[in-house]
């Protein structure tokens, strides 16, 4: 599709399955492009379009932007983790539950899975101990709790 495709079918007011349909690994570049967008919530749309495609370089666009100074994208980058596959979730994760804002480590703690490795729930468990956000402790402390019992 073009960027102009892409972003309208992007801009739905109330997204759904169908505002990500039809999207394949040819279309990565232009959402690539699509997340450096001015506008936060059409870039957190890419990000979100990214992790349906599949695609080894969607997840690289997405583990990279994990360090893009907007918290927004960051957020994305992190509620979408739990869609990719486990190296690329966990790769996301790792990157994002030491983030400076708690936000941001909420969501990525939200994103562990049953499937998430060992060494990244030491990294939970940790925030569940020691995060100076209680509603990222309580989370982390969840997420342990969820992980183990799957």
């Amino acid at each position: 599709m073009t960027r102009d495709q892409l972003r309208r079918q992007l801009t739905a007011i109330e997204p759904t399955e169908d505002t990500y349909a039809g999207l394949s690994a040819a279309d990565v570049d232009v959402l690539v492009e699509l997340v450096k967008e001015d506008e936060d919530w059409i870039a957190a749309r890419a990000i979100h379009a990214l992790a349906r495609i599949g695609s080894e370089r969607a997840f690289e666009a997405i583990i990279a932007v994990c360090g893009d100074p907007r918290r927004e994208i960051r957020a994305a980058a992190a509620g979408a983790a739990r869609l990719l596959p486990p190296a690329a979730s966990d790769a996301v994760v790792e990157r994002l539950v030491g983030d400076g804002d708690a936000a941001v480590r909420k969501l990525a703690v939200q994103s562990v899975t049953p499937r998430t490795g060992d060494q990244l729930l030491a990294l939970v468990g940790d925030l569940a101990r020691n995060d100076a956000d209680p509603r990222v402790r309580d989370r982390a402390q969840q997420a342990i709790s969820d992980a183990r019992t799957s």
